[in-house]
């Protein structure tokens, strides 16, 4: 059980009326070092006069069945390192992201049956799926044509369009897709890491699966009697296939490596005629990656850089002066330092923590993060995250999104009791 309190201090915050927000929480997590049936990491939190912020965030939730000391099937939602570049960047390429807030996003498993061997210098994963969960975002209500300012970690679209040289209000319609239409979506993968994990390592992936995010379309029309815009949204699943390959050499308590993914986009046409809509193109991304952990302190570097990826709107409503209505890359190239801490004061007092500076020049942006927790006994703890964010505008050359929560600088603060 937890209890924290959520501040934005940002002087130019203007996403809510309020500025500090109160939260009860609670998570579910079995050992992961225990051998077991069940496992399970399951958090969620409700804010106090604020229930748009509520989350509940199913990380993992799986059955496991060992045919022997080398083999299992696993059954549900499980986190498994398909790529490095994806879970080291919290991209979520691969495995879908719990982005309750965006700034720092959380890992969350695939869905469906796997099968996996693990053998001293080799490990195979195959897994295969009838449905999928998209990433997990920010909650968002729509009453009486607008966005309810409710959460100030959703972006809402533009409020108002220009008709005839004035500012005219939207009214935005949202078509709810069929939950089983988008539930019901098959995906397939598999995973081939080889080598000594204390020297050479290397690890090929590949899955076709529907992408973590949804594909959005839109279509307007002027209300004349009310001289306002109504803009209806549709959101739609659509495929990619994700092929990785990560090479590592670890020695002594130094680990270097390099990691990519070539994403390539299902070209079927997802949309009917009348609606704008989002097209999606082919991306290679790039990871080098150097660390040195001595079980104490550690430190790492790391580069992100993305090729292509780009989105274009076809359609009436297009306009290619204009960021995109969604992102599929939260950017397209940073370069990160962290340091991170696992301090032992005593047999029960210990400290936990990790700091980050992340930056880059062609998304003009910085971004520092902050977490850490201080153990004071078995059962009780403190907490603490922070994240301050500089960034340019968001435009059609510079689609960061990153850029979208730069006023909303966040400081958290709480107590957590273990059972």
């Amino acid at each position: 059980m937890k209890l924290f309190s959520d501040s934005f201090i940002s002087p130019a915050f203007e996403a809510t009326q309020k500025t500090n927000y109160q939260f009860i929480g609670a998570q579910l997590k079995t050992d992961p070092f225990e051998e077991g049936t069940l496992k399970m990491d399951i958090s969620g939190g409700v804010a106090v006069g604020a229930p748009l912020l509520n989350y509940l965030n199913i990380s993992e939730f799986y059955v496991q069945n060992r045919q022997n000391e080398n083999e299992s099937f696993i059954l549900g939602r499980k986190r498994i390192l398909w790529n490095e570049l994806d879970a080291r960047w919290d991209l979520g390429v691969w495995e879908p992201l719990f982005k309750w807030n965006p700034l720092s996003p959380e890992r969350q498993g695939l869905s469906g049956i796997f099968w996996q061997m693990d053998k001293p210098y080799y490990t195979m994963v195959l897994f295969a799926s009838p449905f999928y969960l998209p990433d997990q975002g920010p909650s968002f209500e729509i009453e009486n044509g607008s966005f309810v300012k409710g959460n100030p970690w959703f972006r809402r679209p533009p409020e108002s369009i220009r008709i005839w040289s004035e500012a005219t209000a939207i009214d935005y319609k949202f078509e709810k897709p069929n939950e089983a239409q988008v539930v019901m979506q098959n995906s397939f993968g598999m995973k081939l890491s080889f080598g000594d994990p204390q020297s050479f390592r290397g690890q090929l992936s590949y899955t076709y699966k529907p992408a973590n995010q949804l594909a959005i379309g839109y279509q307007g029309n002027l209300d004349v009697a009310q001289l306002k815009g109504v803009v209806d949204l549709q959101p739609q699943v659509f495929y990619h296939s994700l092929a990785g390959a990560d090479v590592t050499y670890k020695i002594n308590q130094w680990r270097v490596g390099l990691s990519g993914i070539l994403d390539r986009p299902n070209k079927d046409e997802i949309f009917e005629e009348q609606w704008t809509h989002p097209v999606f193109e082919e991306a290679l991304l790039i990871s080098p990656f150097i660390e040195w952990n001595n079980g104490r302190y550690g430190i790492n570097f790391q580069q992100l850089d993305i090729y292509g990826g780009d989105i274009k709107e076809e359609g009436e409503l297009a306009n290619p002066g204009r960021a995109s209505l969604m992102t599929r890359y939260p950017y397209k190239q940073a370069q990160q330092v962290a340091f991170l801490t696992n301090y032992n004061f005593s047999k029960s007092r210990r400290l936990m923590g990790k700091i980050s500076y992340t930056h880059s020049q062609k998304n003009k942006f910085d971004l520092i993060r902050l977490s850490t927790r201080l153990r004071l006994s078995a059962m009780w703890s403190f907490i603490g995250e922070m994240q301050m964010v500089k960034a340019d505008s968001m435009t059609a050359e510079n689609q960061s999104e990153i850029s979208q929560f730069v006023n909303n600088d966040r400081f958290m603060v709480g107590a957590a009791y273990v059972f």
